[in-house]
């Protein structure tokens, strides 16, 4: 039996070193090694504005507060993201509206957000699930047309794409995660990117006290302490320099996997721009996900479910129609995606599903993603 995680963080040594020279520093909260990885980013990703706070989730909560959204306002999500999410709405204050997403990208489906809008309606939060670009254009079409704030979530989608641009620097906002499964981790971490210089103090503030000095006594605004760490710049900084060289890998065993799996016909892999955008996880769709996620374990290879429509979680549990997230909720399943596989590997885990295949272990072949 072979044993293989879905995912893992990679670390080297020279992690270990950078983290080591922060300790010996004595200097271990938000300072300079800060400042600097939140320069590398803005310059990466060619925005004059960067910032970096606890995680994910607060970021995209500081972002919408910082877009004067909150009580009494809703923002559009799609039903098919990470229920982080929804809960950055909530945490706002604001109440996340839920929409279906396309088949061909499981993004926003706008036509259908169209329809969910309201006279409260403040902000749309398009989600680059997996990698994969929301349609930026089309967005920002739509958010000026209805007079809302647009805010990305890219949490899933670091190096990604759309027509020679980053995801993460069309809108208003855009956010990214550093947690421990993402591309390149601090353990956990959040990432703010804009162009508006105001919205960049305006977040600033709110993540540390209401104030732009950490030393000043005056707090012009109710804030939080969402900052981060020297010790986690300086691991996100060591992580940072080897995201290219991740970024081909990540589309190499998505390669991988896409040639080894061509014959399986049990088994439908979502198309991917490879051009542009980046996999986070390698995603697959099948009839029988149970019958396979079984057969996987048994051979020592973890997967993982695609999330639950959000609308269905006790939290946020509401009636409504929204046909293409509960189809690919149903049928999802995210094969081992760390960025040290090797094609050995990935040839390994597809034969091992070939195998299942051909056992009969699936009940029924699949059924294709599109229309």
């Amino acid at each position: 039996m072979i044993n293989i995680p879905q995912i893992v963080p990679v670390l080297g040594p020279e992690e270990r070193e950078e983290v080591l020279k922060v300790m010996n520093s004595g200097f271990i909260t938000e300072g300079r090694k800060t400042r600097e990885f939140e320069a590398d980013l803005a310059k990466y990703f060619g925005v004059p504005h960067a910032l970096v706070v606890n995680n994910a989730t607060m970021a995209l909560a500081i972002a919408l507060q910082g877009l004067g959204i909150g009580p009494g306002d809703e923002v559009i999500v799609p039903d098919f993201t990470f229920i982080a999410t929804a809960n950055a709405v909530s945490l706002a204050g604001a109440v996340p509206a839920f929409a279906d997403v396309s088949r061909e990208t499981f993004t926003l489906d706008l036509a259908d957000a169209e329809r969910r809008i309201t006279s409260r309606t403040r902000a749309i939060i398009p989600v680059h699930l997996n990698g994969r670009a929301s349609d930026m254009r089309q967005a920002a079409d739509f958010a000026r047309k209805h007079k809302l704030a647009l805010i990305e979530d890219a949490a899933q989608a670091m190096g990604s794409a759309q027509r020679g641009q980053f995801l993460g620097t069309f809108g208003d906002a855009g956010v990214f995660s550093l947690g421990t499964t993402k591309i390149i981790t601090s353990g956990q971490g959040g990432i703010i990117l804009t162009r508006r210089r105001d919205l960049h103090e305006a977040f600033a503030r709110i993540k540390d006290h209401g104030r732009l000095v950490r030393s000043a006594e005056i707090h012009d605004t109710i804030g939080f302490n969402s900052k981060f760490t020297d010790l986690q710049a300086a691991l996100a900084l060591a992580q940072f320099r080897k995201l290219p060289e991740r970024v081909e890998k990540k589309r190499q065993i998505f390669r991988w996997y896409r040639d080894f799996l061509a014959r399986a016909a049990e088994i439908a892999m979502p198309p991917m721009d490879l051009l542009e955008n980046v996999p986070w996880f390698v995603d697959v769709l099948c009839d029988d996900r149970a019958g396979l996620a079984s057969a996987m374990k048994a051979a020592g290879i973890e997967t993982r479910n695609f999330y639950l429509p959000i609308h269905s979680q006790p939290c946020y549990r509401i009636e409504g129609n929204y046909p293409v997230t509960q189809e690919i909720s149903a049928r999802g399943l995210w094969l081992p995606s760390s960025v040290n596989l090797t094609q050995a590997d990935v040839a390994g885990i597809c034969a091992e599903i070939a195998a299942c295949c051909s056992r009969n272990e699936m009940r029924r072949p699949v059924t294709t993603v599109s229309a």
